[in-house]
């Protein structure tokens, strides 16, 4: 909510109390219409639960205890920047890939769904387009506090194996945001934050292919420490061989604009794997690199 304040001229001004004066004496109790329909949020927002419902408290809800928002809610995005409300018609396939590609690896490695229910955030809301901003950058996932988790472009999502980056694109984000609620719950190392140096809020302006022979898996990795430690584990699981080049190849072609193995580039970037690497075995007994190829295998074998 912004709170907008205007100074107004004097005369303006006492036109304006005359006004306010003379409504006060001529209003009458009467006048006022009851409201009968509660407002939008307030009981008024009611609909009938369809399968697209069904699906969500089958699937999310009661295993992982996760609500899904997908319809147009007031509030829950940052408004008032234009966003697309999602296509009902994809809810259920973006799920679905979620599940399959995203969520099943995790279930995989760590023996149930008991990690997962524990940390996936309780709320995950979805938006049918990205959310441009002024610097020409688009905000593409959220993760909030731990607690939800906004997910964008819902309506661009295809299973096609020639729509696979984009496919890729929308696995990457959610990697990326669950690597911060994971961060949220226990801090990577310290010592992750002094390998590189060059972070930057300008980070828009380099290519990824710069980044990477700077040492950063991608740009967005030099606008912090806490996204360079996400992006290399969303990069390290999204994707699988054979991609389409765009920005998310499977990281080993990644790590070939860096400059070779022998370039500090690919020095860095695999210091970084090792922290990663490290993390998730001694904080979270995963393997991190079975976890990998089952997220490959996963995304592989959802194409058509």
């Amino acid at each position: 909510m912004r709170l907008i304040s205007k100074i107004l001229p004097p005369r303006i001004l006492i036109v304006l109390c005359i006004g306010v004066l003379s409504g006060m004496t001529s209003c009458k109790k009467d006048s006022f219409t009851p409201i009968t329909t509660p407002p939008v949020g307030l009981g008024g927002d009611d609909w009938k639960h369809d399968s697209i419902d069904a699906f969500i408290y089958d699937s999310l809800t009661v295993p992982y205890n996760v609500a899904v928002y997908y319809k147009w809610l007031p509030g829950q995005l940052d408004f008032p920047t234009d966003i697309t409300p999602p296509d009902a018609a994809k809810v259920v396939p973006v799920l679905k890939a979620l599940l399959n590609v995203a969520y099943a690896p995790y279930n995989i490695q760590t023996g149930n769904n008991a990690f997962l229910r524990r940390y996936l955030p309780k709320a995950l809301e979805l938006a049918g387009s990205a959310e441009y901003l002024p610097n020409g950058a688009i905000f593409l996932g959220q993760a909030e506090g731990g607690t939800a988790m906004l997910l964008y472009q819902v309506n661009y999502y295809s299973r096609m194996k020639a729509d696979s980056n984009a496919f890729k694109q929308m696995m990457h984000t959610m990697h990326h945001e669950f690597g911060h609620i994971l961060n949220h719950n226990v801090l990577y190392p310290v010592s992750f934050k002094t390998i590189s140096t060059g972070y930057t809020g300008n980070w828009y302006n380099i290519s990824d292919a710069d980044a990477r022979q700077l040492g950063f898996i991608t740009s967005y990795a030099q606008a912090a420490p806490d996204e360079d430690f996400v992006e290399m584990v969303s990069s390290m699981l999204a994707g699988g061989p054979n991609g389409p080049s765009g920005g998310y190849d499977e990281y080993e072609a990644l790590l070939s604009q860096t400059g070779g193995p022998s370039s500090p580039g690919y020095q860095t970037i695999k210091q970084k794997e090792a922290v990663v690497v490290d993390y998730f075995q001694r904080v979270w007994n995963i393997n991190f690199y079975a976890l990998r190829a089952t997220c490959r295998t996963a995304f592989v074998n959802y194409l058509q």
